[in-house]
């Protein structure tokens, strides 16, 4: 009982090291940066960053740089072998920077160093906007 509450205590601890690195300042090509708006009109930008409820579920916060809907986001990580897995969202609810989104996330733990890259599509301030089609990316920190 003891050596679980020293992990569990270790564990606790360390936790809040663990966040994702602003790759927002990439250039549209740049694999590793965040890409400007496509497919519609005006630029949309994503921070994307690792954070963690209570209970210690993990989930990728999407905070966009204008109001926008979400359809879907797409996302890829090497180290997971995640290909192409697309997350729907229900395409109605707006988020904005002081209501950012939270998808599941499917994985138990996230590891240091991992480079995952999403693709976040949706409208920009409604169900009824302009299409975007944006990157963003994430490294575990």
């Amino acid at each position: 009982m003891k050596n679980i509450f020293i992990s569990f205590l270790i564990f606790i601890l360390f936790l809040p090291l663990i966040s994702c690195s602003n790759d927002a300042g990439g250039a549209p090509n740049d694999p590793f940066g965040a890409g400007g708006g496509g497919g519609g009109t005006g630029n949309v930008t994503f921070t994307v960053r690792v954070v963690y409820d209570q209970e210690q579920n993990y989930f990728f916060e999407f905070k966009p740089s204008v109001d926008v809907v979400i359809n879907t986001i797409t996302a890829n990580c090497v180290p997971r072998a995640v290909t192409n897995e697309v997350v729907t969202l229900d395409g109605t609810t707006v988020y904005s920077a002081n209501n950012p989104a939270y998808p599941p996330v499917p994985y138990d733990m996230l590891a240091v160093g991992e480079q995952w890259t999403f693709v976040v599509a949706g409208k920009i301030g409604s169900a009824q906007g302009a299409s975007f089609s944006v990157n963003a990316n994430c490294t575990v920190q």
